[in-house]
């Protein structure tokens, strides 16, 4: 009886923790997507007093259903979110497949880091200046290839069927899924499943199909999940790199936001619904393309197909799947020389001088750099301390729950055009829009998914014994932290910092919406100097977006050298 007591008080104690920590996270992730919503929900039907509409109607629903172009809209969101996320994952798995285990792949990842921490919009602007009609790749090869010595009338970006936005998206998505797989891959018994995929008669690619990749990519579902909601609706790489005639569904809802006539918030607030009915449809689709895999998957192992032919080919694949990283790295040398370029002329492929001319006008950018550097460090920070309370009271409880884990990626699987309008209205009516605590929980709120990744995986590997070695010593829990687990864990919380700083740095649309125009940042000021062709400004700009998460990096790596540098774990 006392044991039965016992294991009862136990089971008791966990689920009061469970209950409690669903709670809290259900309020920290949870109530601004659903403040947002009702946000949303409510002038979407009609009802919005400050415009004086009291009652519910469809007017709002019938305004927006027939907006010109919404067909071609939705279906030009849809085609790019899918193909985008497709294509990333099928490169990640292609260069998992291809230079595991080799030297190529430590290269790559010493480039994930700072290829994970650029912007969105970088990428899009550096594609800009990349692809334009007068853009450096036509410069590359005109006249010699062309015969052109003036820009053609015809340009690459922006294209009417969104294959630069998708390019964009590959660049920018491929390393993050890159990075989750390498993660994924760490914590399996990799040697040991391609040896029995070797034993059994599979090639390499087969092994990993059959074998490998199936694992990780349960793993990483709902981070590919995010990708796909976030390549539906993305916002500041839509601005400079999708059509404009039509543009994508959440453009054409945005445009609704900003427009003079407040009554057009309405119609817009049901264009935020119809985002969330545009990402429900990608992720049937997303799903019947999953079963389809898999079927095809167990037909071929049924067959059994050995796979070894394809072996050849995966080399060739992998050229494929690092190129959109590499174009979006040229981009953002072409980005570099047009914020030095003084006069630099069609078709000369460099500039015919350089100067600071661009630069001397950085005065003008400081407030917005002291802006964003605040930001991503406060809201870096805070999300890295509330990972660390969850870790160390409740780590086994969210891996066992799939309903926290949802809860954590609750705002990357919501579009952030579909509650953030509606968030504003709420912070609006508590008087806190545009306030700086508003826009740090809110940027913290998107950061720490991504800081659960680095930090997760990290904790769980970490050796305890060092612990017990410590409490034996009588060390005490906050000495403990200090002494064993924090040199333990300094190069994990390094790079969720990074990471962090990134993130922060990159977030375009809950700025704009959350900050109400009174907290402008780099990012913002970036994205609108390139929609407005401003080639020199928009580069100085783009470069600095680059330079915060940098100087960061090197301020966090000189830290923990100087201060760890001594430990055998850096």
């Amino acid at each position: 009886m006392p044991a039965a007591n016992s294991r009862r008080a136990i089971q008791n104690r966990q689920h009061i923790a469970i209950t409690g920590l669903t709670a809290l996270t259900a309020l920290l992730f949870g109530l601004p997507v659903l403040l947002g919503l009702i946000g949303i929900i409510l002038p979407a039907s009609g009802y919005f007093p400050a415009l004086g509409q009291s009652s519910f109607s469809g007017d709002a629903a019938r305004h927006f259903l027939a907006t010109p172009g919404l067909g071609l809209a939705s279906w030009l969101s849809l085609k790019t979110g899918l193909m985008a996320s497709a294509i990333s994952l099928s490169g990640c798995f292609i260069i998992l497949a291809a230079f595991s285990g080799s030297r190529m792949m430590l290269r790559l990842r010493r480039l994930l880091g700072p290829l994970v921490a650029i912007p969105h919009s970088t990428i899009a602007v550096g594609l800009v200046f990349l692809l334009a009609p007068s853009g450096w790749l036509m410069r590359l090869v005109s006249p010699a290839l062309t015969g052109l010595e003036q820009p053609p009338t015809w340009g690459l970006v922006p294209d009417p069927y969104g294959l630069v936005l998708i390019l964009g998206l590959v660049a920018k998505e491929l390393p993050f899924l890159l990075l989750l797989g390498l993660s994924a891959a760490a914590s399996l018994p990799l040697a040991r499943l391609l040896a029995i995929g070797a034993g059994l008669g599979y090639g390499r690619f087969a092994s990993w199909v059959f074998l490998v990749l199936p694992l990780i990519y349960r793993q990483i579902r709902l981070p590919v999940i995010a990708v796909l909601v976030f390549s539906l609706s993305v916002v500041d790489m839509a601005l400079l790199l999708a059509p404009s005639l039509p543009p994508p569904l959440a453009i054409l809802v945005l445009n609704g936001f900003h427009d003079a006539d407040l009554a057009a918030r309405l119609p817009a607030s049901f264009g935020a619904i119809w985002q969330i009915g545009l990402v429900l449809v990608a992720l049937l689709l997303w799903w019947i393309g999953e079963n389809l895999v898999g079927a095809i998957v167990r037909f071929c192992r049924w067959r059994g197909w050995r796979g070894q032919t394809a072996d050849p080919w995966l080399g060739f694949l992998s050229l494929f799947a690092i190129l959109p990283m590499l174009i979006g790295v040229m981009g953002l040398v072409a980005a570099l020389l047009w914020s030095f370029a003084k006069g630099w002329f069609f078709p000369a492929a460099l500039p015919a001088s350089v100067s600071w001319l661009h630069w001397q006008d950085m005065a003008s950018y400081l407030p917005l750099i002291i802006n964003s550097g605040l930001l991503a460090i406060s809201a870096a920070f805070l999300a890295v301390g509330v990972v660390f309370l969850w870790l160390y009271h409740g780590q086994d409880l969210i891996q066992r729950n799939r309903l926290l884990q949802a809860a954590i990626y609750l705002p990357l699987l919501v579009p952030q055009i579909s509650f953030l309008f509606g968030l504003q209205i709420g912070l609006s009516w508590a008087d806190i829009d545009g306030s700086w605590p508003a826009l740090i929980y809110i940027h913290m709120i998107f950061i720490l998914p991504y800081i659960w990744l680095v930090l997760a995986p990290a904790f769980a590997q970490m050796d305890w014994r060092h612990d017990h070695v410590a409490s034996s010593l009588g060390l005490g829990p906050f000495r403990r932290f200090l002494r064993a687990h924090l040199p333990l864990l300094a190069m994990p919380i390094g790079a969720a910092l990074f990471i962090g700083f990134a993130v922060s740095i990159a977030l375009y649309l809950p700025t704009v919406f959350v900050g109400g125009g009174r907290i402008a940042t780099i990012t913002v000021e970036a994205v609108s100097l390139a929609a407005n062709g401003s080639r020199g400004p928009a580069g100085v700009a783009a470069m600095l977006q680059l330079l915060i998460p940098l100087i960061c990096y090197a301020a966090i790596l000189l830290f923990l050298k100087y201060r760890f540098g001594r430990f055998a774990n850096m």
